[in-house]
Formats: structure tokens, sequence, C-alpha cells
């Protein structure tokens, strides 16, 4: 059971809290919609309360305002950690009516999502090369304790880290993590890192957020060392999307300049599963030189390309560093290709490839979210250990890349006829993967 401290200051922080507007539920994974179940029919009576708790790390700056608790777009020179509680619908929405919300791919309402809660636990400084972790406070040791009780009383004791792109501020990144821990199965414990982009299109056009990004990276770095230390997590992975691939790709980087050296497992080490990129504005070229790092920290890599995402095209057009990650790629020199087909760990999903079977394409920077079939990946990959064959995708004439076939529905309900999430094995061993080159 999780600590008895923790409801008593959510009780205290939703007095201060006025409940700053948040994006609604994303629309139903076609997983639920297609096979008829919820995520939420497996979770026991005494377990069924609407709200969910997430936890967050930030290099955002507090704002002064005694009254309320608030992070604003200012960079700050530490990482602010605590805990926020993300509410589903209105407080007269029943468990039985979200759960039938989380099932339908049609609803007949919108879900409004409401931070109800938040609390800061305290605030530590990051580690680097030359300098060690510093927690004076010791919120770090509180909100350890706290998350592994919540590690140890889920019924999967991985963890996500969700990093969201640009534009998105503090509160939307808590419920963009609560909405893909619920579609889950609330089985899991999720954290949000939120690094301080501003929500400007002008701030990110002119490279100033994407010099916050990378800025922000080495917290998110400091952050995955503390995890791997001091957390009983089986797996840690992340999700990141658009500009979020930023951070996340320097911070994979650097964790693995920190502590690569002869006869380390780093995958041992850091027990990094599934790294999601979701329509990631990531340089083609910077991302293809971190990716023996990324390969060698992570159990696998799934990468999502589309020819009709307007933002990326923009991107492209006006910022420069030429193709994104996030875009199909055209012509790839030879050493590109090298450094792919080395990547044994590398899955990529083309949400656009074979659209005129489908009938209809992918599109846009949101997909990933906004899109049932796309949105079933993302929760798949992360949620179970399967493959892509076995998450009901398409082989291609490539071997790392698959794609979203028009019998997708139908592919999943031969799978995963079950009407349940797939639960991991627990005696599966860290590498144990299944094959992904099976056909």
């Amino acid at each position: 059971m999780k600590k008895t401290l923790t409801p008593l200051i959510f009780g205290v922080a939703l007095a201060a809290c006025s409940g700053p507007s948040v994006q609604p539920l994303m629309p139903t994974p076609v997983l639920f919609s297609e096979l008829q179940f919820s995520p939420m029919d497996h979770i026991p009576e005494a377990q069924r309360w609407s709200p969910r708790l997430v936890y967050y790390a930030t290099t955002r700056q507090r704002k002064n305002d005694l009254q309320r608790l608030d992070y604003g777009n200012n960079e700050a020179n530490d990482i602010s950690v605590g805990m926020t509680l993300v509410g589903f619908g209105s407080p007269q929405l029943s468990w039985d009516k979200l759960s039938d919300y989380s099932r339908e791919g049609t609803r007949d309402n919108t879900v409004d999502l409401s931070i109800a809660g938040l609390v800061e636990i305290g605030r530590f400084q990051p580690s680097s090369n030359e300098t060690a972790l510093f927690d004076q406070s010791g919120a770090l040791a509180w909100l350890m304790n706290d998350m592994n009780a919540a590690i140890e009383a889920s019924r999967d004791d991985d963890l996500m880290i969700y990093v969201h792109g640009a534009k998105v501020n503090f509160y939307n990144a808590n419920a963009f993590a609560a909405q893909l821990d619920h579609f889950m199965g609330r089985d899991m414990t999720s954290i949000a890192f939120s690094w301080p982009t501003r929500q400007s299109i002008v701030a990110y056009g002119s490279g100033s957020d994407v010099r916050r990004a990378y800025r922000a990276a080495p917290a998110l770095t400091s952050v995955l060392e503390t995890l791997a230390e001091n957390s009983v997590a089986r797996r840690i992975h992340i999700v990141c999307w658009s500009a979020g691939g930023r951070v996340v790709t320097a911070a994979l980087k650097e964790l693995y300049d920190r502590h690569a050296s002869d006869g380390v497992d780093l995958r041992e080490k850091f027990r990094l599963g599934t790294i999601y990129y979701a329509a990631a504005d990531v340089p083609q070229s910077e991302f293809v030189d971190a990716l023996p790092a990324i390969n060698a920290l992570s159990s696998r890599t799934v990468v999502t390309v589309s020819s009709k995402d307007g933002a990326l095209d923009m991107a492209k057009l006006f910022m420069g560093g030429g193709a994104r990650i996030g875009q199909r790629a055209k012509n790839l020199g030879a050493d590109t290709l090298e450094a792919i087909a080395a990547a044994d760990r590398l899955e990529v999903v083309d949400v656009s490839r074979d659209w005129e079977g489908r009938g209809f394409d992918i599109t846009g920077h949101r997909y990933w979210f906004d899109h049932p079939w796309a949105s079933t990946d993302v929760l798949l990959s992360i949620r179970s250990d399967f493959s892509p064959l076995e998450r009901g995708l398409a082989p291609t004439d490539q071997q790392m890349l698959w794609s979203i076939p028009a019998d997708y529905p139908q592919r999943l309900q031969e799978r995963l006829g079950r009407g349940e999430l797939p639960l991991r094995s627990d005696d599966m061993g860290f590498d144990a993967l299944p094959d992904q080159s099976e056909r």
C-alpha cells in the first residue's frame, strides 16, 4: 500500500490549486474499441478511484506565488520533483461511465481532465561528470520511497517516463502522462518530465526553445541515473513526442558517454526498456549519430514516421537541420544505412505506408495520440514485450520497417482477443524480448 502521507498532502494541495485547464481525454485506442474491453475492467473494486497520480520532474522555475503552486516557462538551475493528481471527468462522473468512455470508439460527451492536486516534494541539483547529485533537502529519498511503494503495489512493476514536445505547459505534460498511463491499464507507475518550452511557435521556430531542450537534457540524464540506482522498477520506458525527442536523444547520448566502459552492460545497469519516438522532431543526422549509444542502452527503440506531418515539414523547411526522424526517409547515404542496420533493436513504424489499402492516411503531428490505430501501438510497445508482429503490425521489404495494415483491427483480435491487456512474464530476462525479425 502507498504511504498514508500522500493523500494528506493532496488534501492540502487541493485547497491551493484552482484547477488549471488541460486537454480532454484522448480518443480511445482501437485496441479497446475493437476488442470491446476497457483498460479499467481488471482493476479491483477497492482500488476504483477515478483520479490518477503521476510523479513529475521539471526544470521549469517555480513561480513566486504563495497562494498557488505553479511552474512557468523560465528555466531553473535545479530539478523540482513532486506528484500531480489528474482528475478524469467531473466529480459526478462514475467509475463505470468512465470505463465505458474508455472502451467506446465514439463518445457522446467530452471527458474533461483537470489538475486535482499538486505537491512539490523538493528540489535537487543534477549531477555531471565532475559533480555528484546534490539533494540537501532529502527530496529524492522521500520521492523514491513513495515511488517504490507505488511500484511494488502495481500489477506491472515497470516505470514510464513521458517527455513532451514544444508549446506544452507543465500541467498538460502531466495530463499527457496520466492519459497514457490510464490506457495502459493504470498498472504502471508514470513520471512526467517537463522542460521549459514556451507556449509559442515563434519561440520554437526561432531556435530559442530548441536550445532550451538541449539544456534540459542533462537533468533527464540525472533522473535516469537516479531511477536506475534507487528505484525497484524492473524496466524504465520513455515515450517522447516531437521536440521531446531532442531532449531524450541528448540525454541518452550523455548517459552513454558518462558510463560506457569495457565490461559494463548498460542495458542491465540502467534497465531501459522501450524508447518510443512519436512524431519526433529530431534531425536525422543527430539521431543516427546517437543511435549506437541508444541501442547499447535500451531494450528496443521504436520510431514512428509519417509522410503527412505538417509540423515536421515546416520545421525542416524553416528551421534547418535537414530531415527529421519523424519524416519518411529518402535517399539515405551509405553511412546512415550502415548505422541503422547495426541497430539491431530499432523498429521503424511507417504510419503512412499502405494508406491506399486502408482507405485513409494517419496524418498530423499528434497522430500518435489522436489516431486510435497509432495510439494502440504506443501503448502496446510500452505495456507489453510483444514484437511488432505480435502487436499486429505488418512486415515490409526492409528488416526494421513496419506498417499498420488495413486489417490491423482483425490482427489485434487474433493476437489479443483475450479481452485484457497483456501482462509481462515475471520470469522473463531483461534481454528476452521476442525476436524482432520474425515474419
